[in-house]
């Protein structure tokens, strides 16, 4: 099944090649200008006293993968649920449910890397590239674990939203939430040390702080590792669910 949905994407995108390939340039490029040249002048002050471009990189690249799998994660499953299309019709494969959703999020994860690695390489074109081979190895393996979780959630919001509007309302808290209280791009530590906390006990602002951790200082914090890990695995668990829940309806 993952193959088959791997192929549908490919002949999309072939179908697609101009627009595609000018999306995925504009996007990322998109994304740098909002935020390495938007915060450039706002935030001078990094925790870990590093210079800000070394700070936004890491950054910019998890803000591009994560984002990336939206319209893949909508059109499979939102929107294919809504209007009762390819995946009522998987429902009565002999796939169980959660093998279903694991095939979307391994698609989905895969082009979020792919988005990744092209963002890395056009920001370093820009600015200078401010990593190692190890750091870099360590920035594509937390890009993963990000897109792991966000990922899940994407989709726990997708089959939970039964109108466009909800869905879309989700989408847009989920993304200042990311942008700004994931410590992306605002360190945790400026906010007071109540919302401080109750933010930096999701599992997105975990797997932001054990890469900060490990590229600015070399620290590896296994269980803001290992507890987003848990998390998305526990979180399909539970979407598979509630896919069949919502199928049965």
């Amino acid at each position: 099944m993952i193959r088959a949905l791997l192929i549908r994407r490919i002949w999309l995108f072939g179908n697609n090649v101009i627009s595609g390939l000018v999306l995925s340039f504009v996007f990322p490029l998109t994304i740098f200008i909002f935020t390495n040249l938007a915060f450039r002048n706002v935030l001078v002050i990094s925790l870990y006293d590093i210079k800000f471009d070394t700070w936004i990189y890491p950054s910019m690249v998890l803000f591009v993968s994560g984002l990336s799998i939206i319209p893949s994660i909508f059109r499979d499953i939102f929107d294919l649920r809504i209007h009762k299309k390819v995946l009522t019709y998987l429902s009565l494969s002999p796939y169980s449910k959660r093998f279903i959703i694991l095939s979307f999020l391994v698609v989905a994860f895969i082009e979020g890397i792919i988005m990744g690695l092209g963002s890395l390489l056009l920001f370093s074109l820009i600015i200078p590239y401010p990593f190692g081979l190890i750091e870099t190895v360590a920035l594509l393996v937390y890009s993963s674990i990000f897109i792991l979780v966000f990922g899940n959630i994407l989709i726990t919001i997708s089959i939970l939203a039964d109108k466009s509007a909800t869905f879309l309302l989700s989408i847009v808290i989920l993304f200042f939430f990311i942008l700004l209280g994931s410590g992306l791009i605002i360190e945790l530590p400026f906010f007071p040390p109540s919302v401080n906390y109750i933010l930096s006990i999701f599992p997105i602002s975990m797997t932001v702080q054990a890469m900060q951790s490990h590229l600015f200082s070399g620290f590896i914090n296994w269980p803001l590792i290992f507890f987003p890990l848990l998390f998305s695995i526990g979180l399909l668990i539970i979407n598979s669910i509630l896919l069949r829940n919502k199928l049965r309806q």
